[in-house]
């Protein structure tokens, strides 16, 4: 069988021109290169956003939104010195799909035999609400899948891409017709008609590959510095996933749909494989993990703690992590974390009202357990931050309110109050479809950090709550230095601008 050159490209980013934007390389890129690799085909990463991080482009003044990464005329420069015969792009959210269509404009325009593969979280999704679209007519929600809609693209993949992607590449470079074999695909097939296979089963996480991270320019990911978590202790950082899967429901989140409610664990032998080899190849400073619930299995984590004791290296939870599991031994397994290297836990708490987390967000969650919990991880020695959402559909002004004064009272050392985005392929997202509950003038191509998309009680504009929820931010996280300034100095470090820097992205 014929072996194929693979291009994997990841778009420019739409960014703030006066905000801290984050760059880190795809896990699921990385995975997805592994694979190919193992089937014998060429394969090159390249992230415009990275190689192009100091070219921006003003896309409106107004609300300060710039374009980060590479020209037109270089991206055409890297299709073309490769000369792939398939470019896959991924697409994690719906506001990376001008730039996503812009390059498979571009590949069509070096060469139109290039097929173009769309991924990624989002194709998942749009897939999803296509599915209720045909069955709703009410539902407001397009009755077509748009980036199919586009001629520049030839397929899209929606789930767990690793496996089924090298079954697509060799259908196209062995020129066979087999695509309805191929799960997860989705090709368009006439006006508004697609193949939608059904998506693969899930993968056995210890049977993927290791991430490409050989493939990817991780020294410049190095030098920008702006991984995921707000303050690293390194800039040199490692992003690790451990497990699969989610087996909460919440109404915002895309995690269920995508990689299912089942979680599938990784064997500690195999991450630590990953983690060490890592580690010495690109002399790492701190490891990152990005589960989505990294502490609903307590044996598993327990087991992952004692070997990153030797490791030797700080560790932290970007992703959150769930509050309320395993109560009645939770100080004996935030103590494992931290003894393990765990300096800083993050905490999704969401919102301070149990009517929210019960009725608006399907959150399984205790207030009651929210306090104890933050006191049992500090006591441990880790540090706390804390997740919240505000404006949700059906949140009200004050229970906004409520939420700010229960966060601020939590004893937590850092906030993050985030603004309700509603993510396509997300209860919410046919919520707000459904009832037109956008602001006037703004779509999801104007999701970013903290813009505000949709109607909240009590504000006149997203303009106004935008601000709201900034100032918001820069009050919670001064509240850390009032109470006690050797701990503020402990996690800032002694530089006050490295203090503002946090408060900034937080």
């Amino acid at each position: 069988m014929k072996k194929a050159r693979v291009l994997l490209m990841t778009p420019n980013l739409k960014g703030m021109d006066d905000g801290v934007n984050r760059i880190q390389p795809s896990l699921g890129v990385m995975l997805i290169a592994g694979m190919l690799e193992q089937h014998g085909h060429i394969v090159k990463i390249h992230d415009t956003a990275l190689e192009g991080w100091d070219h921006r482009i003003i896309v409106d003044k107004k609300k300060k939104k710039v374009m980060i990464g590479q020209s037109d005329e270089q991206i055409k420069k890297v299709i073309s010195d490769f000369s792939p015969d398939v470019l896959a792009v991924s697409v994690l959210f719906s506001n990376f799909l001008n730039s996503a269509h812009n390059i498979a404009k571009l590949a069509k325009e070096v060469n139109s035999n290039i097929k173009v593969i769309l991924g990624g979280n989002h194709i998942s999704n749009a897939a999803i609400d296509y599915q209720f679209a045909v069955n709703d007519p009410r539902s407001n929600l397009p009755d077509y899948i748009e980036d199919l809609e586009n001629p520049c693209i030839d397929f899209a993949m929606a789930g767990e891409g690793e496996k089924p992607i090298t079954q697509l590449v060799d259908c196209i470079i062995n020129k066979t017709d087999n695509y309805s074999n191929v799960p997860g695909l989705i090709k368009k097939i006439g006006h508004k008609k697609y193949l939608i296979n059904q998506k693969s089963e899930k993968h056995d996480v210890n049977l993927l590959p290791r991430p490409a991270r050989h493939l990817v320019n991780m020294e410049s990911y190095f030098k920008i510095g702006a991984f995921q978590s707000a303050k690293a202790r390194s800039n040199r950082v490692l992003s690790v996933m451990c497990s699969r899967g989610c087996p909460e429901k919440c109404t915002f989140c895309t995690t269920p749909q995508m990689w299912g409610s089942s979680v599938r664990w990784r064997t500690t032998e195999n991450i630590m494989t990953e983690i060490k080899e890592d580690v010495e190849q690109f002399n790492i400073g701190e490891i990152q993990f990005l589960d989505d619930t990294l502490t609903v299995n307590k044996k598993n984590l327990y087991a992952l703690c004692k070997e990153l004791e030797k490791v030797g290296l700080p560790w932290c939870t970007p992703n959150g992590t769930k509050v309320n599991y395993h109560l009645r031994t939770q100080q004996e397994m935030y103590q494992a974390m931290a003894d393990g290297g765990c300096y800083q836990i993050t905490l999704a708490c969401e919102s301070g009202n149990q009517r929210v987390l019960d009725h608006l967000i399907n959150k399984r969650l205790d207030l009651n357990t929210v306090y104890p919990a933050i006191e049992r991880a500090k006591k441990a020695g880790m540090l706390v931050h804390t997740f919240w959402i505000l404006g949700y559909p059906g949140e009200t002004y004050e229970e906004i309110q409520n939420t700010i004064k229960f966060a601020m009272n939590s004893g937590a050392d850092s906030f993050g109050f985030a603004i309700l985005n509603p993510l396509p392929g997300t209860p919410i997202y046919r919520q707000v479809m459904k009832e037109k509950l956008w602001w006037n003038g703004r779509t999801m191509d104007d999701m970013m950090l903290r813009s505000s998309l949709i109607k909240v009680d009590g504000f006149n504009g997203p303009e106004e709550f935008e601000k709201f929820v900034n100032e918001t931010n820069m009050k919670a996280n001064l509240l850390l230095k009032e109470r006690d300034i050797d701990r503020f100095k402990y996690k800032y470090g002694q530089n006050s601008e490295e203090s503002h820097h946090f408060q900034r992205q937080t």
